[in-house]
């Protein structure tokens, strides 16, 4: 499991990547990793800067996080810290079966 935290004042924001997402990413282009990478860090430093970006997927716990033809299928857990648990990356022909 890849985890990474990103620090904003006091409040802590944690990505965690699923087994999966984890294979998910290693099939993409390097070109398209960058890119989804470089979307998932922002939207964890500053998630309203993304809103348009992301949305709650229908009778479903888990949101969407629109990156270019891609999908980033992702979950929040909210404790002492939240983290967004990254579930799967997906082309959005295949995101949501």
């Amino acid at each position: 499991m890849r985890i990474f935290g990103i620090s904003i004042g006091r409040a802590r924001v944690q990505v965690r990547y699923e087994p999966k997402a984890i294979r998910d990413m290693r099939s993409l282009p390097v070109k398209v990793r960058a890119q989804i990478d470089a979307k998932i860090e922002s939207y964890a430093t500053s998630p309203g800067s993304l809103r348009n970006n992301v949305k709650r997927l229908q009778g479903s716990e888990y949101y969407r996080l629109r990156v270019g033809n891609y999908r980033v299928i992702f979950s929040i857990e909210n404790s002492q810290v939240t983290i967004m648990v990254v579930q799967r990356i997906r082309h959005r022909k295949e995101a949501y079966d």
